[in-house]
């Protein structure tokens, strides 16, 4: 099977190439906004029993069906989406998913990437694909390939996947290739004791050793999330209304939502009642809802590719 393109649509992926900068105090901000990314994931399946979307064909297309209109329920409200696929419902897509009326006749990937203009990652555990197999599977379902890796073990360092991933992959299952330039969601196994990773900010990890150490000389920067979820987002909005935000840096959080959330009609309605709770804020400017390859983008352009390591406590 050919080669993954490593190419990179000039909308919405690129790399993140900054030259060293000391920091200048300078800032186009008053005030230190927020930005915030929702971020999704599915995931592979947990055992051999266990309902696979690449082989169920009902349990995909539901999935499918309540992925569209959560996503059509954030671009109602003006909310940015990232989309981070692992292989199995990648696969259902390609064997299931011929598009529908109600997508303009694209599948859902095409649909979240070129109808919402959202950003769709690939994101992978690597016990049979690995992040190359994942990106080559989002690129044969029709969307542009990300080259962010959308999930990491960062600690216990001796676990850390940083620096396997500063290398070009080959493909565990196909002919391809595929190489980071950016990473988010760094954890700890099982999301156990993560307190240490739960920073705000966007910087260069060292190495293995040292994640939450920035290094300029290091490959791939790393978004940061802060404490998941609206309380750490009200937290930080906290610190911003007293004044403990920099504006010459950049601040970021992250709301993580998992699949099966999205099959609870329930859960889109508390979703959405929650965006509006912060109106007043994004109105003001104090609160951006951001994807993370777009983040990247205005940090590069907007703040001089200044390291924040942020800590929530």
């Amino acid at each position: 099977m050919r080669l993954a393109s490593c190419a990179l649509l000039l909308f919405a992926f690129f790399v993140v190439g900054c030259a060293p900068t000391a920091p200048s105090g300078d800032s186009t901000h008053d005030i230190a906004p927020i930005y915030v990314s929702i971020v999704c994931h599915n995931e592979e399946p947990s055992n051999a029993t266990a309902v696979a979307y690449s082989e169920d064909r009902e349990y995909f297309m539901r999935n499918r069906d309540a992925t569209v209109e959560f996503a059509r329920m954030l671009y109602s409200e003006r909310v940015k989406f990232n989309f981070q696929s692992d292989w199995d419902f990648a696969l259902g897509v390609l064997n299931y998913d011929q598009g529908s009326h109600s997508t303009g006749n694209k599948n859902v990937l095409q649909y979240l990437v070129y109808n919402l203009a959202f950003e769709v990652d690939p994101h992978a555990h690597e016990k049979r694909y690995n992040y190359a197999d994942v990106a080559h599977l989002h690129e044969q379902a029709g969307v542009p390939v990300s080259h962010l890796a959308g999930g990491l073990l960062a600690l216990p360092s001796e676990n850390s996947k940083l620096e396997y991933l500063w290398h070009p992959l080959r493909g565990a299952q196909f002919d391809c290739a595929w190489k980071a330039e950016a990473i988010w969601g760094g954890g700890t196994p099982n999301h156990v004791n993560e307190e240490a990773l739960w920073i705000s900010g966007i910087w260069k990890p060292q190495d293995n050793a040292h994640f939450t150490t920035h290094d300029e000389g290091a490959p791939l920067p790393h978004i940061g999330g802060y404490k998941d979820g609206w309380d750490g987002l009200r937290d930080l909005l906290q610190h911003q209304a007293e004044g403990g935000l920099d504006a010459s840096l950049i601040y970021t959080q992250s709301i993580f939502v998992r699949q099966a959330d999205l099959l609870d009609p329930a859960f889109l309605f508390a979703f959405k009642d929650e965006i509006r709770s912060f109106n007043e804020k994004t109105e003001a400017g104090l609160l951006r809802w951001v994807g993370l390859n777009e983040v990247l983008d205005i940090w590069e352009t907007e703040y001089d590719c200044r390291p924040n390591l942020f800590q929530y406590s």
